[in-house]
C-alpha cells in the first residue's frame, strides 16, 4: 500500500496536503469562535469600546492572555513533539497529521472549561455581534490556512503544527474585527439614532425626563415609574438600557402615542456620552441621583464624572427645564449651586420641597411620613435600606412637580418592591437570612449595605469581591470600605483576589480578627466557606458580585 501510494502522480500528494490544510483550518476556526467567546464577550460588556476591552486585560493582569499563551504552548509543543516521533513513519503521509489531534483536544478542554464557568452577563448574540463573528471568522480562517500552509512549506518538523499559534493573537483579530466593522456599525447606529429622534418629534405632548448618576440611576427610574403610573401612562427604558442604542431600541419598540411620560436612564463611562444621549432625546426634566467615584477608571478623575453628569443640567437649564438633584453628596451639592431651574432633594439636610419626617428603617421595610408645608402623608415600603427611602424621595419630588398629589405619590410608594439583587432578601429554604445585593458596585452603596446589616441580629457575615473600576482610588477606597466592614461584621469572604489586600488590610486595620477574614477564587468557593462559619438565625449579604470583564 505503501508503494501503491509513493507511485501516485507528481503533486497529487501536494493536492492532499492542501486539502488536509484546508480541513485542519476550518475546524481550527470553528474551534477558535469559542475560545474567543470571552473576547467577544469583553468587547460587548465595554459597550463595543476599545477603551473598556484594553481596561479589562490591564485589570484582570493579562490572565486571559496567559490562558492563551498556555493552550499555544501545550498545542504546539504536543504537535511539535509528535512530528519528531514520528517522522520516521512519515511515509504513510496520514500520520503527519496525528499532532494536530492534540491542538483539538486542548482547544475543547479549553472551551469546555470556558464555559462550565459562571458567568454573570453572557454574550448577546445581536445583529451587531452576529457581523462581528462573520468577520472575525473569516480573519481566524484566513489566518489558520496561511500561517499553516506557510509552515508547511518553509518550516521543517514544525509543518502544520505552526497554526497552535492562533489563539495567542485571537485578540489581535477582534481589533482587527472591530475596526473593519466600524463604518457599518457606525452607519447603523446613526440610522437608528435618526429613527428614533424623527419618532419622538412625533408625540408633541410627550414629556421626557433623563435620569443619570453615579448610581441609583436604575433604582430611581424603577420607583418612579410605579409612582407615576398612579397617573400617568408610561414607558421607561428597561433594566439598564441606557447608552444611545438602548434608548433608540426602546423608543423604537417601546413607546406609542398612548404614552404622557418617557423616562429615559442615562449611562455614561467618558465625558460627553450624558450630552449625546441629551441631544437625542431632549429632556425636559434632568434628574441627578448622586455624584460619586463610580467608573472612575474609564473617566480618569473625578472632576471629569462631575463634569460628565452635570451635562444633563447643562442642557435642561439651556432649554429651560427643570434639574433634580439629590444633594446628599458633595459633588452633587456643588453642581446644584452653578444651574438655573436646580431643585435640590435631601435626606440628610432637609433640603427641598418635600420632606421625609418620623422615619424607621428596619429589616422589614421603612416606614415614614412625607411632608409638604402643614401636609403629610403616610408611606411604607418593603424597600430596605436608608439609601432606598432617598432614593424615594427623589422620585417623589419628581412626581409631585409632575401633577401627582402626595395620597398619589404615597399609594405608589405602597406598591413598590425589591428589584432583583438590589438589597434584596431572597427566599429560601436556608435557616439563616440571605441579603443580595450583587447589583452594587459604588461606595454609597456598600455603606447603606453596612448599615442596614447592623440593624439584623446573629451573626453577620459579608461575601464580597469589594468595588472595582475606581482607577488609583480603588486601593483606598476598599480599605475604607474593610474598615466599615469591621464594625458591622463577624466574618468577611472576600471571593476574589484583585481586591483582597486592600478590604484585608483595611479589616486588620479596624482590629478586626484576621481568623476570620476568608478568601476564596469564586463564588462558589466562597459559598462552601460560608456553610461551615453560618449557624441558623445568622444573615449574610452578598455585597456586589464582579461581572465577567473581572472574571
Amino acid at each position: 500500500m505503501v508503494n501503491n501510494f509513493m507511485a501516485l502522480p507528481l503533486g497529487f500528494e501536494s493536492r492532499i496536503d492542501i486539502a488536509m490544510l484546508s480541513i485542519i483550518s476550518v475546524v481550527s476556526s470553528v474551534l477558535m469562535i469559542f475560545v474567543g467567546y470571552k473576547l467577544l464577550q469583553m468587547l460587548q460588556l465595554s459597550g463595543y469600546k476599545l477603551k473598556g476591552y484594553c481596561s479589562w486585560f490591564k485589570e484582570t493582569k493579562f490572565s486571559y492572555l496567559s490562558r492563551l499563551f498556555m493552550l499555544t504552548f501545550l498545542s504546539t509543543a504536543a504537535m511539535l513533539m509528535t512530528n519528531v516521533l514520528l517522522e520516521e513513519f512519515f511515509v504513510v503521509r496520514i500520520l503527519e497529521y496525528v499532532g494536530i489531534l492534540f491542538y483539538f483536544l486542548f482547544s475543547s478542554l479549553f472551551i469546555t472549561n470556558l464555559f462550565t464557568a459562571k458567568q454573570k452577563t453572557p454574550l448577546k448574540y445581536t445583529k451587531r455581534m452576529a457581523r462581528l463573528l462573520v468577520v472575525y471568522t473569516i480573519l481566524v480562517l484566513v489566518a489558520s490556512f496561511f500561517i499553516s500552509f506557510v509552515g508547511y512549506l518553509y518550516v521543517p518538523y514544525f509543518s502544520y503544527a505552526i497554526i497552535g499559534i492562533i489563539p495567542l493573537i485571537l485578540p489581535l483579530f477582534v481589533f482587527l474585527a472591530y475596526f473593519i466593522n466600524y463604518p457599518i456599525e457606525k452607519i447603523i447606529s446613526n440610522s437608528y439614532l435618526k429613527k428614533a429622534k424623527k419618532k419622538l418629534a412625533e408625540f408633541s405632548n410627550l414629556k421626557v425626563v433623563g435620569i443619570t448618576g453615579s448610581y441609583a440611576k436604575t433604582s430611581v427610574k424603577n420607583i418612579l415609574y410605579i409612582i407615576l403610573s398612579e397617573k400617568f401612562r408610561v414607558c421607561a427604558t428597561p433594566s439598564s438600557y441606557n447608552t444611545p442604542l438602548g434608548l433608540s431600541k426602546t423608543i423604537l419598540s417601546k413607546l406609542d402615542s398612548e404614552d404622557e411620560i418617557f423616562l429615559a436612564e442615562m449611562g455614561a463611562k467618558q465625558k460627553n456620552d450624558i450630552h449625546e444621549l441629551c441631544e437625542m432625546v431632549s429632556p425636559e426634566i434632568g434628574i441627578i441621583t448622586g455624584i460619586g467615584n463610580q467608573h472612575l477608571l474609564t473617566f480618569g478623575s473625578v472632576e471629569n464624572i462631575k463634569k460628565t453628569k452635570s451635562e444633563i443640567a447643562e442642557f435642561v437649564s439651556n432649554h429651560n427645564g427643570k434639574l433634580f438633584i439629590n444633594t446628599d453628596g458633595v459633588l452633587a451639592e456643588e453642581v446644584s449651586t452653578e444651574y438655573k431651574n436646580s431643585h435640590v432633594v435631601s435626606l440628610e439636610k432637609d433640603a427641598g420641597k418635600i420632606q421625609v419626617v418620623n422615619l424607621k428603617v428596619g429589616k422589614e421595610g421603612s416606614s415614614f411620613e412625607l411632608a409638604l408645608g402643614d401636609e403629610k402623608v403616610k408611606c411604607k415600603t418593603v424597600l430596605l435600606g436608608k439609601h432606598n427611602v432617598s432614593n424615594i424621595l427623589l422620585a417623589a419630588t419628581v412626581a409631585y412637580e409632575l401633577g401627582l398629589t402626595l395620597k398619589e405619590i404615597s399609594k405608589g410608594i405602597s406598591k413598590l418592591s425589591a428589584t432583583s439583587h438590589r438589597l434584596e432578601i431572597v427566599n429560601s429554604n436556608a435557616p439563616y437570612t440571605i441579603i443580595d445585593n450583587a447589583y452594587n458596585s459604588s461606595v454609597e452603596g456598600s455603606k447603606a449595605s453596612l448599615e442596614l446589616l447592623s440593624k439584623f441580629d446573629g451573626k453577620k457575615i459579608v461575601i464580597t469581591p469589594g468595588l472595582i473600576e475606581l482607577g488609583k482610588e480603588q486601593f483606598n477606597s476598599n480599605f475604607e470600605f474593610g474598615r466599615d466592614m469591621a464594625a458591622v461584621c463577624d466574618y468577611v469572604i472576600i471571593d476574589s483576589a484583585i481586591n483582597y489586600d486592600a478590604i484585608s488590610s483595611g479589616l486588620v486595620f479596624a482590629g478586626f480578627d484576621e481568623s476570620k477574614i476568608m478568601q476564596a477564587v469564586s463564588l462558589n468557593q466562597a459559598v462552601d466557606l460560608l456553610a461551615k462559619v453560618v449557624s441558623d438565625g445568622d444573615v449574610v449579604l452578598f455585597e456586589n458580585d464582579l461581572p465577567d470583564n473581572y472574571s
